[in-house]
């Protein structure tokens, strides 16, 4: 087993058709670092060559070791060739040699995990032998193998499209799979066209194991009930002493506004056939004074009007009752 990265190793000009994308699945190629690198290198050129080592194949002759996000911005960019440093070495030396040595671009758990996977089925390494080689504890490598396993599909593929952090996905999304797989899925259906913090996602996660089996369905079903209650929370605790009442104004009809479509959601989970009338009335009562509220406010509205003073430079408004 190698002990460091070919410092020696000859580089080539290559072909997209002369290389063999065996290890493309093994990172996570987002489209977010795509875009990033492929500014990176319409700015800079290819800083780094990729690494490859020889193939079996004809037609194919090079397997990419290393470089599939710098493929990726390349190919977007246009271009048809790419600089490759060939390694003398087996696929497997290669891809522990760019693991342990090549530190550009951080491993995710996932992708340690996807390594392992590999190293273990394809190239028949045990556990043991991995840990020693890789300087890791057995329970290490354990643990990453333990993920792949315990991986929903659609929890994996939402991180591989970005959607989810590899800390969401372990720490909240594979819980969350294993205490109920169909709602966590619609969890991830809602994520895949709303962001959301790590810290907010783990949020929702613990009010979910707060919560009986009904509430349990009401927020897999509509989550953003929870993140618009959160965010109307945040601005209450907002100081308004300092703002201009128009800001007030403003910022306060947005909450009821934002309240309205909270209410109009849940009103058919909150309202329904077996619920006992003396429930239902107090609940209607509170929001019959909120409705007497606005009116009276309405009420208010239709008494001011705002007139223009003719003799005044600026044009200064006086109210007037009608």
């Amino acid at each position: 087993m190698m002990n460091k990265i070919p410092n020696t190793a000859q580089t080539i000009e290559v072909e997209w058709h002369q290389l063999e994308f065996r290890y493309q699945s093994l990172r996570i190629h987002t489209a977010s670092a795509i875009r990033h690198l492929m500014l990176s290198i319409h700015a800079y050129g290819l800083l780094v060559p990729i690494t490859v080592i020889a193939s079996n194949v004809q037609d194919c002759p090079w397997v990419v070791i290393d470089g599939y996000l710098r493929i990726l911005a390349l190919k977007a960019l246009g271009h048809d060739l790419i600089t490759a440093a060939i390694w003398q070495i087996d696929a497997a030396e290669a891809l522990m040699a760019v693991y342990k040595y090549n530190k550009s671009r951080t491993w995710q758990v996932f992708e340690e995990a996807n390594l392992l996977q590999e190293l273990v089925t394809t190239h028949q390494y045990s556990q043991a032998k991995l840990a020693q080689l890789l300087g890791k504890s057995e329970s290490w490598v354990c643990h990453r193998l333990q993920l792949i396993t315990q991986l929903p599909c659609f929890v994996k593929d939402a991180v591989y499209q970005g959607i989810l952090s590899s800390w969401t996905a372990s720490r909240i999304l594979i819980p969350f799979a294993r205490a109920n797989s169909q709602h966590a899925e619609q969890f991830v259906h809602y994520l895949s066209s709303k962001h959301h913090t790590s810290r907010e996602i783990q949020s929702f996660y613990e009010q979910y194991l707060r919560s009986n089996k009904k509430i349990r369905s009401d927020l897999a079903a509509n989550p953003s009930i929870f993140f618009k209650i959160q965010e109307l929370d945040k601005l209450e605790s907002c100081p308004y002493t300092q703002l201009p009442p128009e800001d007030i104004w403003d910022r306060k009809c947005g909450q009821i506004l934002d309240c309205l479509n909270v209410l109009d959601a849940i009103t058919p989970t909150v309202f329904y056939p077996q619920q006992t009338e003396q429930e239902q009335q107090s609940l209607q009562d509170k929001f019959r004074r909120a409705c007497a509220r606005m009116d009276n406010l309405q009420h208010t509205l239709e008494k001011i009007t705002y007139v223009q003073t003719p003799h005044s430079l600026h044009g200064e408004a006086i109210a007037a009752t009608r």
